[in-house]
């Protein structure tokens, strides 16, 4: 970490990346360790911290100290991320300079080999400054992953692009460096999230009771595999992954009308939503108990998933999701027919821990060609990261049977 003014909140990074399971050591530049002190990162991490090439150098197990300091915490490392980098950082980077610990434990890790993250935060003058420019383009040549920076207040009183991005957005990008891969690099794959909203009148809705969390790190999952993700979402609690695009919709409508947008050209599409098939006809004004007989006209509602299996390029991958709570797997097999999908995924939210509402999800996978792949009770992350890449192995494998 550098003396960026938003150093203070490299605290809470290093505990997110610990509760993720990392073992995480502390780097400071002699600047920062004034505004931020080594012991505080030495009493959470239980790591000695490095903030000087000439004192206190780490022991090895004999009780000798470390002859090179910069490469004792170079080495053994998954990843390497400066949180804030200033820009003078960024300069010394891009030109090979190291001058002190930081910048020479820099030098001695290899991007091509080791992923590091830098995370600028500055001025937005600063950060607009062309040789601060110049000097991202030559890092990102490099092999360097750089995380933008939000936009907003800065602490100098200004309003612009340097602030701290959110350590929900550093750790996802660790995440892509570290556990990614390039499977679906220049593709594009759409997923659709969350429920849908239907207006019984200004103060009711008729909805569901989806979170969105499935969808959610479907999305994640595919931006891991290097995938441009578009992200079409009803209204949810849960926040979206960063990095990737995002549609905020409401109703089943509007959702039908995001996904005609963005399906031409998708790689795949992820139909995770959970849509009202009814509407009801919306009064003008709040229907009053005593004025009402509490009976709702409902008329269907459009059938999203069979118009993009119509409407789809034809090697657009479709899968499309069934809640079912009686014969499951035959009636997941009637959608994939009638709805002309790839792949259907169902559970029962009857089951303890699956469904609605729940971190973790219990499903199966059924395919064109009548196979069933039984995935056990798992987090939803993981379930994702699974169902992503057998697919991608379905897919590859039929793509080599044809040849």
């Amino acid at each position: 970490m550098t003396s960026g003014i938003a150093c203070y909140k490299a605290v809470d990074l290093m505990r997110d990346l610990q509760r993720a399971g990392a073992r995480v050591r502390v780097v400071e530049s002699a600047s920062a360790a004034e505004l931020v002190r080594p012991a505080l990162f030495e009493a959470l991490s239980g790591e000695h911290v490095g903030t000087s090439l000439w004192e206190g150098w780490s022991h090895d197990e004999e009780g000798d100290y470390s002859q090179f300091p910069h490469l004792d915490f170079a080495r053994g490392i998954d990843a390497l991320v400066v949180a804030p980098a200033t820009a003078s950082l960024l300069g010394k980077a891009a030109a090979g300079i190291g001058d002190d610990l930081l910048t020479t434990t820099l030098l001695a890790v290899d991007p091509r080999k080791t992923p590091v993250v830098l995370v600028p935060t500055m001025n937005a003058t600063m950060y607009a400054h062309p040789a601060v420019v110049a000097n991202r383009a030559v890092l990102r040549e490099r092999g360097y992953w750089i995380v933008t920076p939000d936009e907003g207040p800065l602490a100098c009183g200004e309003e612009g692009i340097g602030r701290w991005p959110g350590n929900r957005s550093i750790v996802a990008a660790l995440d892509r460096v570290v556990n990614g891969t390039t499977r679906l690099e220049g593709h594009r794959v759409v997923v659709t999230a969350g429920r849908t909203e239907e207006d019984v009148d200004p103060a009711r809705t008729l909805t569901n009771r989806a979170s969105g969390r499935m969808g959610f790190a479907l999305a994640r999952a595919a931006w891991l595999q290097g995938a441009d993700v578009t992200l079409i979402h009803g209204p949810t609690e849960v926040p979206p992954p960063p990095f990737v695009r995002t549609v905020a919709v409401r109703t089943v409508a509007e959702m039908s009308e995001a996904v005609r947008a963005a399906l031409p050209g998708a790689a795949q599409l992820w139909m995770a939503a959970a849509v009202n098939d009814w509407s009801p006809e919306s009064a003008e004004h709040k229907l009053k108990k005593d004025e009402w007989d509490g009976v709702l006209q409902l008329t269907r509602t459009e059938d999203i998933l069979a118009r993009a299996a119509a409407d789809r390029d034809p090697t657009t991958v479709l899968v499309g999701f069934a809640v079912e709570t009686d014969d499951i797997l035959g009636r997941a097999r009637s959608k994939l027919e009638s709805k002309g999908c790839d792949y259907v995924v169902v559970n029962n939210p009857l089951e303890e821990g699956a469904g609605f509402g729940h971190t973790t999800n219990r499903v199966a996978l059924l395919g064109r060609d009548g196979a069933i792949t039984d995935f056990e009770l798992m987090s939803k992350r993981e379930l994702a990261e699974r169902l992503v890449n057998h697919v991608l192995d379905q897919q590859s494998a039929l793509t080599t049977a044809e040849r």
